[in-house]
């Protein structure tokens, strides 16, 4: 599967806690094809982030994403932590924003 890619490749380059990825494809009005990732939610933990600002640790994610083919992706939300950083948001939930119809 797609999302195992994603993943896979994401731990082979950046020393990863945790990381979880999610088809948020279902709650936009993108694409009429079920079976197309669309978008994705990424959640995040590395101490490779330790003292990098937001901006960079998303460079970080989309350099390691832009060497894997990104098929059909239109949208990818990140949420990006270091270990000390996810303790504190632990079990707070993190919500998928849903597109507003046209």
């Amino acid at each position: 599967m797609y999302l195992k890619k994603i993943k896979k490749h994401l731990e082979s380059k950046i020393n990863v806690s945790s990381i979880s990825i999610y088809d948020d494809s279902k709650l936009h009005n993108y694409s009429t094809n079920t079976n197309i990732i669309s978008h994705i939610k990424i959640v995040i933990v590395s101490d490779d982030f330790v003292n990098k600002n937001l901006v960079f640790r998303h460079r970080i994610i989309f350099k390691s994403l832009k060497e894997i083919e990104k098929e059909s992706i239109y949208s990818i939300t990140l949420y990006t932590y270091t270990l000390n950083e996810w303790k504190d948001k632990k079990y707070k939930e993190f919500n998928s924003i849903k597109c507003v119809k046209k």
